[in-house]
């Protein structure tokens, strides 16, 4: 059953806190926590207060960072620590990161001493990485112990950890070396050797792996979970699956900010004031505006042929489009392979070539129906081979330089996002202008 927002605005009013607790236990963590986050600071913090310890974590570890501020600011020091020492420790993490030295001196002395060291050993890893990613929250067994030993191993340690879905074997040294599932342990004898029937072969990530690789490793091998080792091989923690989902959105809205020349994605749309958005997307709309200018340029050095045949200006809006069109078509493409690990960057003269050739076959099509209609709107033959001809060869080079300018990015270590449509739309204007009237120029000359 929803819950519905007015029903406990009123309780709120009533200050009727039993009725609101009777109702909120009995909805998921994930409903409750986007209720309270539509509520004003004040009653967020109230509702929250109400809620018992228990699923007061499992509400909080759903709420973004800045909802999570605002509640350990408002509530009682009994529940913020409880909250602390006993939410996952990647969640934890994640929070620390965001907050100023103040808040983390303060935390950090309400902690347990074993908790706080955890959250400082995740905070040295660059939040982008496996090490950022992962959770210490996991269940490990040895080697050497027998089946018996490792049930009894888990009934002390899986208490607190929220996912299990697999056991992970470790040798003397801590090295993970094997898998085991919950179904082994129940079905084989308690005295047999869990060395003997544990599964060796399994993929793990490096704490310095970036989170885009975690993600394709996760999508490749179809794990719900992965170990995460150091350079020595030594078991640091484990990545869930949950975490690559999350992940793989962000990445998808960064790229999509990108792509439109957005800037980078607040938390969420409303999470940011209007004139924080204006100015995002002021710079790079100035960027594309200063890069415009070129067009300006490059029409004004031609003026004089411009001038000669005026019918070629009526032309300019649909050369330029379709170049900036077919190179924006190619770099989708392209990002999309270079992000599912269809295309890497040594396939890059390759991906070039394939988009050239792609390029001139549609540039060909546009090219002739172009040229068609500029000889049929009184333009005669000469201005439909100049324009022909300026649609095929500015096609191919927009699907090449869509092609090219990702992977470029991408060797150079930026996302390739960042070639998006608006900036390689501005790049194809200036050189399709410059295609456009040097073919005039040229053929005018020609022709006396």
């Amino acid at each position: 059953m929803p819950i519905l927002l007015p029903d406990i605005k009123e309780l709120i009013e009533e200050r009727a806190g039993k009725d609101i607790v009777d109702i909120l236990v009995e909805a998921s963590p994930q409903d409750v926590a986007e209720l309270i986050s539509q509520l004003p600071s004040s009653e967020m913090v109230y509702v929250f207060n109400l809620l018992p310890v228990e699923l007061a974590i499992d509400v909080f570890e759903e709420l973004g960072v800045d909802k999570e501020n605002e509640i350990l600011d408002g509530v009682r020091k009994e529940k913020k620590t409880a909250i602390l020492n006993r939410m996952a420790s990647d969640d934890r993490a994640d929070l620390f990161e965001g907050l100023d030295e103040k808040h983390k001196k303060y935390y950090f002395s309400i902690m347990e001493k074993e908790e706080a060291e955890d959250v400082r050993e995740l905070l040295s890893y660059p939040p982008d990485t496996a090490g950022g990613l992962m959770t210490t929250d996991y269940v490990a067994v040895y080697e050497w112990m027998s089946v018996g030993d490792a049930v009894a191993r888990l009934r002390e340690t899986a208490k607190d950890v929220d996912f299990v879905y697999e056991v992970y074997v470790l040798d003397r040294k801590d090295r993970p070396v094997g898998i085991i599932t919950l179904k082994d342990l129940v079905m084989y004898n308690q005295d047999e050797p869990i060395g003997k029937i544990m599964k060796r072969s399994m993929v793990k990530a490096r704490v310095d792996d970036n989170q885009e690789k975690v993600a394709s490793l996760f999508s490749k091998y179809d794990v719900t979970m992965m170990p995460v080792v150091d350079r020595k091989r030594l078991m640091k923690g484990v990545i869930t699956v949950d975490d690559v989902i999350d992940v793989i959105e962000e990445e998808g809205t960064e790229d999509m900010y990108h792509f439109g020349a957005a800037g980078n994605p607040p938390e969420n749309y409303f999470s940011d004031g209007i004139l924080g958005m204006a100015r995002k997307r002021m710079v790079w709309l100035l960027i594309l505006v200063f890069a415009g200018f070129l067009s300006g340029m490059v029409i004004e050095h031609y003026s004089s042929t411009l001038h000669l045949m005026l019918i070629l200006a009526s032309f300019i809006p649909v050369l330029t489009g379709s170049g900036g069109n077919a190179g924006t078509q190619a770099a989708a493409v392209v990002i999309r392979g270079i992000a599912v690990g269809d295309i890497r960057i040594r396939d890059i003269w390759r991906v070039v070539g394939r988009e050239f050739l792609i390029g001139a076959l549609v540039g060909t099509g546009l090219g002739c129906l172009t040229a068609l209609r500029a000889t049929l709107t009184g333009g005669g033959g000469l201005v439909g081979l100049i324009v022909g001809s300026a649609m095929i060869i500015s096609v191919a080079i927009a699907t090449a330089l869509g092609g090219f300018l990702p992977l470029l990015f991408k060797k150079l270590n930026w996302d390739p996002a960042l070639m998006s449509g608006p900036f390689l739309t501005t790049i194809m204007d200036v050189i399709s202008l410059g295609i456009y009237f040097e073919i005039a120029r040229r053929m005018l000359r020609l022709v006396g």
